[in-house]
């Protein structure tokens, strides 16, 4: 079985499939492969993967490997996917309804408009400048890191005739494929315009000095820190069946996603809607954006203000010019 998932996978990078996806769908084999290992099942057939034996990988994946709730939900994904195409093309007969796939919401940390004022404001040393400003960036543009680290001169574009008005982002995501344009406020063109000079005097095709993935999320986490991201956020997990919940302050929880979760919040908080937002994040089903909306307990508050306390105002104060992002629509 092992070795027809590590087929299916070659058959993935034959159509095409991005790096990223097929390196999850190989961690998804090696668990699989792994837990066969361990049992009597080393040599049996896609066709023997029944409801006791996807069991048995649940609680081997939870017990042994340990992981959480949406760990063993990415692990069977995959694993299911490569089922479904063993039925669907090579004709197995298998039993998918007993192949359970859950998904757990969890909440998603994002930083407030005063954090991201802080942010931009805190004095740093030298090395850790280069990471916070790409921070910023993508919390005011909503890029990945897969997509901020590829930025080069073809995907700045310029709106006016006379190319010194305002200018966007044109790419194609590298998780997605989506096309998607991005207007760059002032505040994200004030960021990428500090570095514009590094790329003409030869440092390569990137516009913007991104750090490998690791270093820039051990950076973020004690810039973080320095410019006072340090109130506690409640974090729940799942530990032998039971609920576990915790507080843990908030500049550990801060990765290089966090800014496309920053991003999403406070692009809604700032009166874009959704179906905008769904198309600059590149999004192919509009619930993936309304998670975001789901999570924005100020859009709440401001409604339950309007209606018992008069006009709704916000406490959530912007980054220094009231902004995070414009948006670019078609005419």
């Amino acid at each position: 079985m092992a070795e027809a998932m590590t087929a299916f996978i070659e058959v993935l990078r034959g159509r095409g499939y991005a790096f990223h996806t097929l390196r999850h769908y190989g961690t998804a084999r090696n668990h699989l492969a792994a837990f066969l290992a361990t049992g009597r099942r080393r040599k049996i057939s896609v066709a023997d993967y029944d409801g006791d034996v996807h069991d048995d990988f649940v609680k081997y994946l939870r017990t042994t490997c340990g992981l959480g709730a949406n760990g063993i939900y990415t692990v069977l994904k995959d694993v299911k996917t490569f089922l479904r195409h063993a039925q669907d093309e090579r004709q197995q007969k298998l039993e998918l309804k007993r192949v359970e796939v859950r998904y757990a919401d969890q909440a998603k940390t994002y930083l407030t408009g005063a954090d991201l004022a802080a942010l931009a404001a805190v004095q740093l040393p030298q090395t850790l400048e280069p990471a916070r400003d790409v921070f910023l960036f993508c919390c005011y543009t909503g890029l990945r890191y897969s997509d901020v680290a590829a930025l080069h001169g073809g995907n700045l574009h310029a709106l006016g005739a006379n190319g010194d008005g305002d200018r966007v982002l044109r790419l194609v995501q590298t998780k997605t494929r989506a096309t998607v344009s991005i207007y760059l406020s002032r505040l994200a063109a004030e960021i990428l315009d500090r570095y514009a000079a590094a790329e003409r005097t030869g440092e390569g095709a990137q516009l913007l000095p991104v750090l490998a993935n690791q270093l820039m999320n051990r950076y973020l986490k004690k810039i973080t820190q320095l410019a006072g991201l340090t109130r506690l956020v409640e974090v729940v997990s799942t530990a032998g069946g039971k609920v576990v919940k915790g507080a843990v302050p908030l500049h550990e929880l801060v990765t290089m996603h966090t800014a496309r979760h920053t991003f999403a919040v406070q692009s809604l908080l700032r009166g874009m809607p959704v179906a905008v937002l769904q198309r600059v994040m590149g999004h192919a089903k509009i619930q993936n954006t309304m998670k975001y909306a789901q999570v924005v307990e100020e859009l709440q508050h401001q409604a339950m203000r309007a209606a018992w306390d008069g006009p709704a105002t916000t406490s959530n104060q912007a980054a220094p010019d009231g902004t995070v992002c414009s948006v670019l629509t078609a005419a």
